[in-house]
This record gives structure tokens, sequence and C-alpha cells, in this order.
């Protein structure tokens, strides 16, 4: 099983002028991502992690 580690953040850009509602964090968390799970099954994880304000997926 391959790994891949990487530090990962969100950006909320939902109103580019009010950075108090939620905080990025200062310094991104690790996430290790499996080479041999499709990336988008493994979104849920990253979004857990980073406690994330915003539902995944795309906007309307």
């Amino acid at each position: 099983m391959a790994t891949f580690v990487c530090r990962v953040q969100f950006l909320d850009d939902t109103d580019p002028f009010n950075s108090t509602n939620f905080p990025e964090p200062t310094r991104p968390p690790l996430y290790t991502f499996r080479e041999d799970i499709p990336f988008i099954n493994q979104l849920a994880g990253v979004h857990r992690l980073l406690k994330a304000p915003h539902k995944v997926g795309l906007p309307a």
C-alpha cells in the first residue's frame, strides 16, 4: 500500500473581506492519502480533519 503525505488546508472564500468567522489554520495539518483509494473517496476524511465549515461538493 503506497501512501502520499502532504499538508492540507482549506480557503474560506465565501466572503473575502470577512476572516473572523472561520479563521484558517496557521499550520496546515498532515494528511496521508492512499494511492489505492480514489481521491474522491478520501475527501470526507480531509474535511473532518480540517473541520471545514462548508459541505463537501460543488457549488450550486
